[in-house]
């Protein structure tokens, strides 16, 4: 019985000791092309796997991004905001992968997107997107990444785009909008 106590023991204090390694870095980091390399889709800083949190400035869209990283891949809660504080977007991922609800905001407050991912980081359940003006823009449904169900977009100014349904990879009613008919320059 005690060697089986002496060897959980040394077992937690191994995972602990390696778990306090990794996390060892609570500093956030400003990016920086100088420190920071992405190679084959890990975040190396001064050559080595990044773990920590990294803040990054997008002087196009005046939005900072703080992202905890572990072992140089994503891995936690991402949080965009805007230069006022608000929050214009909310991601998760796990070891690199995208996972649970993604969402974002517009600089209005108004809801931009919101996305579902499973284990995998594939689409599973509903997708949707909305216009600045609070429209809605589409409402897709997926099933470990496929469709499946009822799929609908529309215009900026709520007409619909599409209306379909997908049952066992078909599709099914009005995909896209076309003109049904063919101008005739001539009679114009």
């Amino acid at each position: 019985m005690r060697v089986h106590n002496l060897i959980l023991v040394v077992l937690i204090s191994c995972f602990l000791i390696f778990h306090n390694i990794e996390n060892k870095n609570n500093l956030i980091y400003e990016y920086s092309r100088d420190n920071f390399v992405i190679k084959n889709g890990f975040l190396f800083l001064n050559k080595k796997k990044y773990s920590g949190k990294l803040n990054r400035y997008d002087s196009v869209n005046l939005t900072y991004t703080i992202t905890k990283y572990c072992r140089g891949k994503k891995n936690g809660k991402e949080i965009v905001k805007y230069e006022n504080n608000t929050v214009a977007e909310e991601r998760f991922y796990t070891k690199g992968v995208k996972t649970g609800i993604h969402r974002g905001w517009w600089r209005n407050g108004l809801q931009k997107f919101e996305y579902h991912f499973n284990a995998s980081g594939i689409y599973n359940g509903k997708v949707k997107e909305w216009y600045f003006n609070g429209q809605k823009a589409s409402i897709f449904n997926f099933v470990n990444g496929k469709e499946d169900g009822c799929q609908r977009s529309w215009g900026f100014n709520g007409e619909i785009k599409a209306n379909y349904s997908v049952k066992d990879g078909q599709r099914y009613g009005m995909i896209g909008r076309k003109e049904c008919y063919t101008r005739n320059k001539i009679n114009e």
